[in-house]
């Protein structure tokens, strides 16, 4: 909801809203963009397959104002699903996550990360040398598909919240957004979720799962990612605590990318902007 306050009239140039899981953090400024979204035209939503909260939204937002929320288009999605976006050659590809402890269950709900991806056809890399004459005699001859394959190239990754991801799904991504809950697993071990509530499940049986600074940066540090975003740090750290243990897990790691920590209680305009985390070889 603070993105939503922040966007304000801004919000009518969004085109596609991604849910990864429909905790309330996540969602609280939904209706929001529902609402004014909707008064210029059509877009789409794509969220979880097997929620069962999403529904209800979509359900209650045509009914506290159908004229304008009728406009959004839901994709439920499920691993692996690509939905096209408005502009040409990009997709948005859904990649499974976890963050619920129990996910395995037939009615466990689910949670899923997104890769912005640009779709390209290039020249296929065994004709590269040619010169472009006889580039052009091949593709005269037997057509374009001759000279170029297909070739995505991966723009951001975002996760969600969860357990630190896959580094197949994160690799060749020019930026990351990963979830970094805890400054260390002993803050995770203690029990203590973050503050973090749940709309799909209230039996105390059900918890959730998070990652630590430590296990982000080393999912970027693996993958050769080397521009990343951290974000959901409880807000139990200070501004200062925060920048310390990044920039000092970074060194530890050897991670000479760069990191922007998105503090917590604030909401950031242009995050990439700011002046990043990035440990140099003089440290």
């Amino acid at each position: 909801d603070g993105a939503t306050q922040q966007l304000g009239y801004k919000i009518r140039k969004i085109d596609t809203v991604a849910i990864t899981h429909s905790h309330r953090d996540h969602i609280g400024g939904l209706l929001q963009v529902l609402n004014q979204r909707g008064e210029a035209g059509s877009f789409a939503v794509a969220h979880p397959c097997g929620s069962r909260s999403i529904p209800l939204l979509e359900n209650f937002s045509h009914k506290f104002n159908p004229g304008s929320s009728r406009q959004a288009i839901w994709h439920r999605l499920e691993e692996g699903d690509e939905m096209p976006l408005v502009h040409n050659e990009r997709i948005l590809k859904a990649f499974r996550t976890r963050h619920y402890l129990d996910d395995k269950a037939e009615d466990a709900p689910r949670s899923l990360g997104y890769s912005l991806l640009w779709r390209k056809q290039k020249v296929r890399e065994e004709l590269r040398a040619l010169p472009q004459k006889e580039l052009d005699a091949i593709r005269l001859r037997d057509g374009v598909s001759a000279i170029t394959t297909q070739v995505d190239e991966k723009w951001i990754v975002v996760g969600g919240d969860g357990e630190p991801l896959k580094e197949s799904d994160v690799r060749g991504a020019k930026l990351l957004l990963h979830e970094a809950t805890f400054l260390c697993a002993a803050d995770r071990d203690s029990g203590d979720d973050g503050g973090e509530t749940t709309i799909e499940y209230s039996k105390p049986t059900h918890g959730h799962v998070h990652s630590t600074v430590e296990e982000a940066l080393r999912v970027a540090r693996n993958a050769n990612v080397e521009n990343v975003v951290l974000y959901h740090i409880s807000t139990r750290y200070m501004d200062q605590e925060i920048r310390d243990a990044v920039r000092s897990v970074a060194k530890d790691l050897n991670f000479r990318g760069r990191v922007w920590p998105v503090l917590p209680r604030r909401v950031h305009w242009d995050l990439l902007r700011e002046k990043p985390i990035q440990v140099t070889n003089d440290e």
